[in-house]
C-alpha cells in the first residue's frame, strides 16, 4: 500500500450531522498529512485532485470546517506576493463547555454505562461474555416465543422507536438551521427537545426562523444554544404577528436580487483583514503612495468580504443563495447591463476604486444587473438599501447562517 495508512481527525466530526459529507472528506484528507502536533501544509488544488472534485468545493468545505472549530488556517505567501499552500491545524479537542463539571480521574461514578446491546465487562477473572449477534437474535426469538410470539410488546417497541426517530429527524433539521451549531456537543440539546410536549415541539419548530429574525432585527449578536431555546421556551416570546416567518427567497446568480444583495453586503464595508505573511507585502501595504494604496485595495478585495466570496464561489457553479425578504424591495432599483459594454467596464473601474471584489465569470450570461443609472447613481442605491434594511442589519441582506439554496 502506498501513501498514509491513517487519518487523524477528531472523532466528534464523524457524528456531527451539521457537517456535509464533503466537509468530513476534506478533514480526513488533511488528517492524512498532519505532523505530531496536528499541523500540515496542503494545497487546495492538490486536495481537489485527490478527491476528484473542484477546488471551490474544497474551499467551501474548509470555510465551514474553520467556522465550526475543526480547523485552524494560516495563510501563506511566497516572496513574490503570490498565494502559497496554506498551513492547517486539525483541532482535535474543542473548548470544554463546563470545566467545573469535569470529574476527578478514576472516579467510577464518572464512567458511562455500556451502550444498550453491548455486554458489560466481567466483574472478576475469566473470559468476557460472548456478544455474538447470531446468538443475540436467537435469544430474542426465544423470548418472543416464551412471551406469546411476536406482535405484542415488539410491535409497541417498534412504534415507539419510529416515533423517536421522527422526533430526532425534526431535531436535527432544527440543528442544521441554527447558527454556530457545528462542532458543539448536542446531547443536552436533544434531551431538552425530548422534554417538550408535542405542542411545544410544534411551536419550537415552526417559530424558530421567526425567532432568529427577531434577534437580528433587534441587533442581537449572541444567539442562545438550542438547549436554552427549548428549556426557557424562548419560542413563546415570538410575537403572534411574527409567528409565521416569511418564506426565504432564492437569488439566482447575476440576477437583480442576487446583484442587489451582493452590493448591499459590499456596502457594509470590509471585515478585518489578516496582516500579510511576508515582509515584502507588509512593506508594500504600509507605503503611503499609489503602489501602497493599490496593494491595500487589492488585499481588501481579496480578503475583506468573506460572505461575498462564498456567493461568488456558488455563482461559479451557477448556484444561488438565500436572501432576506426585504432585499426583494431593492430588486426594482437594478438594471441589466450587457457584459463587456462601456457601462459594464465603468462598473469594473468603480469596484476597483472602492476595493471591492469584481464579479465572478458570468460565462455565457448576456447581461448582469447593477444599480440603475451607472456608478454615478450609486449613492441613490446606498440610501435605499440603508432605508430598507431592518434595524441593526445596516445594508447587508445575505445571512451566512441561513440555509442556502438547494445544491
Amino acid at each position: 500500500m502506498s501513501g498514509p495508512r491513517l487519518s487523524i481527525i477528531p472523532a466528534r466530526a464523524a457524528t456531527d450531522r451539521a457537517l456535509k459529507p464533503r466537509d468530513l472528506q476534506v478533514l480526513c484528507v488533511l488528517g492524512r498529512h498532519t505532523d505530531d502536533f496536528g499541523w500540515c501544509r496542503r494545497s487546495q488544488v492538490k486536495m481537489a485532485d485527490e478527491m476528484g472534485c473542484a477546488r471551490s468545493t474544497v474551499f467551501e468545505a474548509i470555510e465551514r470546517l474553520v467556522a465550526s472549530g475543526y480547523l485552524e488556517r494560516h495563510e501563506q505567501n511566497d516572496p513574490s506576493g503570490r498565494d502559497s499552500a496554506h498551513v492547517y491545524r486539525v483541532v482535535l479537542d474543542p473548548v470544554h463547555p463546563d470545566v467545573a463539571a469535569v470529574r476527578e480521574g478514576g472516579d467510577p461514578a464518572g464512567q458511562p454505562a455500556p451502550p444498550a446491546g453491548i455486554s458489560a465487562p466481567p466483574a472478576g477473572p475469566g473470559p468476557a461474555p460472548i456478544n455474538d449477534p447470531l446468538l443475540t437474535n436467537e435469544r430474542a426469538r426465544g423470548r418472543e416465543g416464551e412471551e406469546g410470539g411476536p406482535g405484542d410488546a415488539s410491535t409497541e417497541v417498534g412504534e415507539d422507536r419510529r416515533g423517536r426517530d421522527a422526533l430526532e429527524r425534526r431535531f436535527w433539521k432544527l440543528v442544521r438551521s441554527h447558527p454556530q451549531s457545528a462542532g458543539v456537543p448536542k446531547d443536552r440539546w436533544l434531551a431538552e427537545w425530548l422534554r417538550l410536549t408535542p405542542d411545544e415541539q410544534d411551536r419550537a419548530e415552526s417559530r424558530h426562523p421567526a425567532w432568529l429574525a427577531l434577534l437580528k432585527r433587534h441587533g442581537k449578536d449572541h444567539v442562545a444554544a438550542l438547549s436554552t431555546y427549548f428549556a426557557q421556551k424562548l419560542f413563546d416570546e415570538v410575537p403572534a404577528r411574527d409567528a409565521v416567518a416569511p418564506p426565504a427567497l432564492v437569488a439566482k446568480p447575476f440576477g437583480p436580487l442576487w446583484a442587489a444583495d451582493r452590493i448591499a453586503l459590499l456596502l457594509r464595508g470590509p471585515a478585518e483583514i489578516p496582516p500579510p505573511s511576508s515582509a515584502f507585502l507588509r512593506r508594500l501595504v504600509e507605503q503611503d503612495d499609489s503602489a501602497g494604496r493599490k496593494a491595500r485595495l487589492e488585499r481588501q478585495a481579496r480578503y475583506g468580504f468573506p460572505k461575498v466570496r462564498i456567493m461568488d464561489e456558488r455563482a461559479d457553479h451557477r448556484r444561488g443563495v438565500t436572501v432576506e425578504p426585504w432585499v426583494e424591495r431593492l430588486a426594482p432599483l437594478m438594471e441589466p447591463v450587457p457584459v463587456g459594454c462601456a457601462t459594464f467596464e465603468d462598473w469594473r473601474a468603480e469596484f476597483e476604486k472602492r476595493g471591492w471584489p469584481w464579479l465572478p465569470d458570468p460565462g455565457g450570461q448576456p447581461v448582469v444587473f447593477f444599480p440603475a443609472g451607472g456608478p454615478a447613481r450609486m449613492d441613490d442605491f446606498e440610501a435605499a438599501a440603508r432605508s430598507q434594511a431592518p434595524n441593526g442589519d445596516e445594508t447587508g441582506g445575505n445571512d451566512a447562517d441561513r440555509p442556502q439554496a438547494a445544491e
